[in-house]
């Protein structure tokens, strides 16, 4: 196993409904958010099929905590946002947290995340695929489409974005971005 992170989130409030997306249920951003509101609401999604019954226009807040790594190909990940861009409100946030994984390594991590004083949560952090990419720019480009990146950090092979969602006039763009029109 490669050297140890940890992630501060001791700082980190949430305000508003919140949708988690995560392939593990963490717990981290959970934890954060009800320590910071004592009225909440707070949607977990863990598979794909959990975000067919979400409603457009629905959330103030979107958080991935080392969940983004997990979509396959660049074009699944754009597809991913333009649906996170979707249940977002007017002026919602995206966050992500995740590793910066570029081609041809692999990962094997203990991440540690101090949620607060009392809380450290550990995450063993495994990818094996050579050919798997989620690279801080990458992600980046990805949500430059989509969103405007109000806050980013990389340091010690762990990437943070903030992100706002984007008003557009023209929604047609949006959608040839995914259509293909832009590749």
């Amino acid at each position: 196993m490669n050297n140890e992170i940890i992630i501060n989130m001791e700082e980190e409030v949430f305000n508003g409904d919140m949708l988690d997306i995560g392939m593990d249920n963490n717990g981290v951003i959970y934890n954060i958010y009800k320590n910071s509101n004592t009225d909440f609401n707070v949607e977990y999604i863990d598979d794909k099929n959990g975000l067919n019954f979400i409603k457009n226009n629905s959330y103030d807040i979107c958080a991935m905590f080392l969940s983004f790594s997990s979509i396959m190909l660049k074009a699944n990940k754009k597809r991913f946002v333009k649906k996170i861009y979707e249940y977002l409100r007017e002026g919602g946030v995206f966050y992500i947290w995740d590793l910066d994984k570029k081609y041809g390594r692999i990962l094997n991590q203990s991440v540690k995340v101090k949620i607060s004083d009392d809380m450290i949560k550990e995450i063993i952090f495994k990818e094996f695929n050579i050919l798997k990419e989620s690279s801080y720019e990458s992600t980046k480009n990805i949500l430059n489409d989509f969103f405007d990146i109000i806050d980013f950090k990389c340091l010690n092979g762990v990437y943070y974005i903030k992100a706002q969602k984007r008003r557009r006039n023209e929604y047609e763009k949006i959608e040839n971005i995914i259509s293909g029109d832009k590749f």
